[in-house]
């Protein structure tokens, strides 16, 4: 047994090798490690759960399957299991030449072009967020910088009113908590669902220039988009567009409290704060996994999966594997491939709102640089939503003052 791992998730660790269910209780940010490991060890596996699933856990392995969406389909849903009633998310949810339509749909707030306009409003948002919080001198990054700051990007990039920002977090961590474990949309969507229709119903009474207004306006064969398109789409923005980015800021800024040498570095050496945004989102993967379905029987390193299967492509544990990347445990940004991971995912789904998203990590981390140097003052417990995000549940620091900077 490793050093510092408990009798009782070594146990559940052995069990789950062989039964894995993300969705199960002892299935833990703790445990999650250790699983991963041993199924990345063993090659690709298969678990009875579900009905069975197959796991792709290696690097190269899954990164093949993202390649390969002709027979590593998303048609059918990437989150599984999947809630009665839950509408499919664009893009993700779809194979081309549908995935390739959404997606040039959705493309208009994220282009490169897009996010450059708004880094400056990015910078003045994580300073103000961050101001009250230095002068205290101590403070919850996660609930006073990460959660307001990805929202408000959020709203900023696509349009989206204050009334939706205000409602739109707790209807995400309602959705996660319903959407596999009761299988019952109608206990999460209904909500989601109904601040959908006000902004759709208030941009198109008011256009107000934004991509949501936009959005409403497209036209398909001379006809408006069907609402259950645009809510399709809307919800996918919301959700993605800020649980991800919230849960990599948490992550960055919980690092370097752990770290006050790396906050003086990155204060000296500018350039290399993107390595340290990468090799985060390498070494803490904010999305564990999401799954395909095969279209027709395939061998992937000498195991047969057959066609109509589940498959399960365990980002988090791709992303350590030392085949990859060499002593993978370790937090490393002058690794030199760390943008190589996997966490924007990869092929034809590769993460539309990657330029947001760096822009946003260097817009926090370029804020930091010019405080004060800061240390954890207490402990964070990590946790899954879903089965899928690993989340802090708070980052507690103090901002050192006088010589202590």
């Amino acid at each position: 047994m490793e050093a510092g791992v408990t009798m009782e998730a070594a146990n559940a660790t052995d069990r789950l090798v062989t039964a894995f269910d993300h969705h199960d209780p002892e299935y833990t940010p703790e445990t999650a490690q250790l699983v991963n490991s041993e199924i990345r060890e063993r090659g690709v596996t298969y678990s009875p759960a579900y009905g069975g699933i197959w796991i792709l856990s290696r690097y190269a392995d899954v990164r093949a399957a993202l390649t390969d969406w002709q027979t590593f389909s998303s048609a059918r849903g990437v989150h599984f299991p999947r809630a009665e009633g839950m509408p499919m998310f664009s893009p993700i949810d779809f194979d081309p030449p549908q995935q390739r339509e959404i997606r040039d749909r959705m493309a208009d707030p994220v282009t490169r072009e897009a996010v450059g306009g708004l880094e400056p409003r990015l910078r003045r948002i994580a300073a103000r967020l961050l101001a009250p919080v230095v002068q205290r001198g101590h403070g919850d990054l996660m609930a006073e910088l990460a959660e307001p700051f990805a929202i408000e990007v959020l709203g900023v990039a696509f349009g989206l009113s204050d009334a939706c920002r205000s409602r739109v977090r707790a209807a995400t961590k309602t959705m996660w908590t319903y959407i596999s474990t009761d299988r019952d949309a109608s206990k999460f969507w209904p909500a989601f669902h109904d601040i959908l229709a006000e902004e759709i119903d208030r941009v198109r009474r008011e256009p107000d220039g934004g991509y949501i207004a936009k959005l409403a306006a497209m036209r398909r064969d001379g006809r408006p988009l069907p609402d259950e398109e645009l809510y399709s789409i809307i919800v996918s923005f919301c959700v993605a567009g800020h649980d991800n980015t919230m849960n990599s800021i948490t992550r960055l800024v919980h690092t370097l409290g752990q770290d006050p040498g790396l906050q003086l570095r990155l204060r000296r050496e500018p350039g290399l704060r993107a390595a340290v945004a990468e090799e985060a989102l390498r070494r803490w993967c904010p999305t564990d996994r999401f799954t395909r379905v095969t279209t027709r029987e395939v061998t992937v390193a000498g195991t047969t999966i057959p066609a109509g299967a589940r498959v399960v492509l365990l980002f988090d544990a791709a992303n350590r594997d030392p085949e990859k990347f060499p002593d993978p445990d370790a937090f490393d940004p002058d690794r030199g491939n760390s943008h190589q991971h996997l966490g924007f995912g990869h092929g034809i789904h590769h993460c539309m709102g990657v330029h947001l998203a760096r822009a946003e990590f260097a817009a926090v981390l370029d804020e930091l640089a010019e405080l004060p140097v800061y240390d954890l003052a207490g402990p964070s417990e990590l946790h899954f939503e879903n089965g899928r995000h690993i989340m802090f549940d708070q980052v507690q620091v103090r901002f050192r003052t006088g010589e202590e900077r």
